[in-house]
């Protein structure tokens, strides 16, 4: 199982009601939790903290990190890139 996340992964929710969705990783906090948003259900303004070991990496994408690391991006805009990168596989 992958551990290392990096701001910007876009990963899948192994389990909880959120089981199977895609999220856009925005931080890790000090006990090792993974900040996730999906800009739909989990904005921007109040991440889901949830256990690594929840979580698998499914892709690494820059244009989200570089949307991430901007702060005028909008919640639509992060759904948006992940409803794309849905898409596509």
């Amino acid at each position: 199982m992958e551990t290392n996340f990096m701001v910007g992964d876009i990963v899948q929710s192994l389990s909880g009601h959120d089981q199977n969705r895609l999220f856009v990783v925005v931080g890790i906090d000090k006990n090792g939790f993974i900040a996730i948003i999906d800009g739909r259900y989990r904005e921007k303004s109040k991440p889901k903290l949830k256990n690594p070991k929840h979580l698998k990496i499914v892709a690494h994408d820059d244009r989200i990190l570089e949307k991430v690391n901007s702060p005028i991006v909008t919640n639509a805009e992060i759904h948006k890139l992940i409803k794309a990168y849905k898409i596509k596989e």
